[in-house]
């Protein structure tokens, strides 16, 4: 046997080795859970965690769940654990998460150590607070709330994480939920068993009055009820001034809203070109050949219910530069208007402060067009310049809104 059939059988061998591994390993672990009294299905779906929508739920452009196991906790807790995973909104989130039943719904809480968050737990216009206690931080909407559920649960997660798990908890409706939980069932089942005091120290008395309805079906957007996928329509690509050159225009991942009459599209546009390549071939001679390059560019575009002067924010070229009083704001921005006045009004004292302390992407207004200038299809990018946006026409002066004929918005700023 000559030396490429020997190595091509010791491949086919190893290969049918780790196979085999695999099929035990796995059959161990199926056993492992079926003896602790634990259901286990390999091809779970959204509808199996529609009621979780705080993140690490409701965030993303693509969310997956896999090997989905349930049973109850030693102390008789129902609980749900699975691998979640969403990209799009962050950085990749993709751990084994758990969700215990609690006897009733709260408002939503995160738990952690300092310094360690849940990425998009703040949405746009959504104001929260924080309490630290004994290493623990508590975010959430109602500082008397924060504090509460901090000295309620504090010794039984000081504990917990004595224990060696890391404190990433969130309440979340009914169910109290815990990331980086651990894969093997031994190691599962004594995790879960930590959690158990937590969920006893969250079931009593003294947080009743926080009691909140049940939440269902929240397979949507956190913060963001308003929004929704959308169907891939080219047509879309009409109302912004998106790049018109070369051929194959697609829209990839559509989000779409309203609210308040504005209008949101965030998409990926994806498009093609062809260029002619000189080569020289094997023997020599020169040919062509005809080269297509695939090219994308993110969008985040909102229509308004009215029209604006265009206006530009750092963001293209449009009208004239427009200087202001504070040479800190004009380092930072460059506003460019083709109606001086209307740029003067709108980007007053106050309206520079904030913008020096948020500084936010940019973004031109054109009539009832608004554009900004992002890097990436990122619903918390998305987020952020709907934030800038509401919060730029929020600090809009009333008397520019009546120049406008226009009614001043519901989320004036004043």
């Amino acid at each position: 046997m000559n030396g490429f059939w020997l190595w091509f059988w010791l491949a086919v061998a190893l290969g049918a080795l780790v196979g085999v591994v695999l099929v035990v390993r796995r059959r161990r672990y199926l056993a492992q859970l079926r003896a602790l009294g634990w259901s286990h299905d390999p091809n779970p779906d959204g509808g199996d965690i529609a009621d979780l929508g705080a993140p690490p739920f409701g965030l993303g452009l693509h969310r997956s769940v896999d090997e989905l196991v349930t049973g109850t906790t030693a102390a008789g807790h129902t609980f749900r654990v699975f691998d979640y995973d969403y990209t799009g909104a962050g950085p990749r989130y993709s751990e084994r998460v758990a969700a215990v039943k609690l006897p009733f719904a709260l408002p939503e809480v995160f738990i952690s150590e300092p310094g360690q968050a849940r990425v998009g737990i703040s949405p746009a216009g959504t104001a929260l607070v924080q309490a630290e206690d004994q290493g623990l931080r508590a975010i959430t909407a109602d500082p008397a709330l924060a504090a509460q559920v901090l000295a309620t649960l504090a010794p039984a997660a000081a504990a917990f994480r004595q224990l060696g798990h890391r404190v990433d908890l969130g309440i979340d409706g009914d169910q109290l939920v815990a990331g980086g939980v651990p894969k093997a069932p031994a190691d599962l089942q004594a995790c879960l068993a930590a959690l158990d005091p937590i969920v006893a120290s969250l079931s009593g008395t003294a947080l009743r009055t926080h009691e909140v309805t049940r939440p269902q079906g929240r397979s949507g957007f956190y913060g963001h009820p308003d929004w929704r996928f959308a169907a891939a329509d080219p047509g879309v690509l009409d109302r912004y001034p998106v790049t018109s050159s070369g051929y194959g225009h697609e829209v990839t991942d559509p989000v779409t809203g309203l609210r308040d009459g504005i209008r949101l599209d965030a998409f990926t546009h994806q498009w093609k070109t062809d260029r002619t390549e000189t080569y020289t071939d094997s023997e020599g001679h020169t040919r062509t050949r005809t080269v297509t390059d695939h090219h994308s560019e993110p969008v985040c575009g909102f229509t308004l219910p009215f029209d604006l002067p265009g206006t530009s924010v750092n963001g293209r070229r449009l009208g004239d530069r427009v200087a202001f009083e504070s040479d800190d704001f004009n380092r930072a921005f460059k506003v460019r208007a083709v109606d001086a006045k209307f740029a003067s009004d709108v980007i007053h004292p106050r309206t520079m402060e904030w913008l020096l302390a948020t500084g936010p992407r940019g973004w031109t207004v054109s009539g009832r067009v608004v554009m900004f200038e992002v890097e990436d299809h990122d619903l918390l990018i998305v987020d952020a310049c709907e934030a800038t946006l509401r919060g730029w026409l929020g600090r809009i002066p009333r008397f520019v809104w009546a120049d406008l004929g226009v009614q001043p918005p519901p989320y004036l700023v004043e």
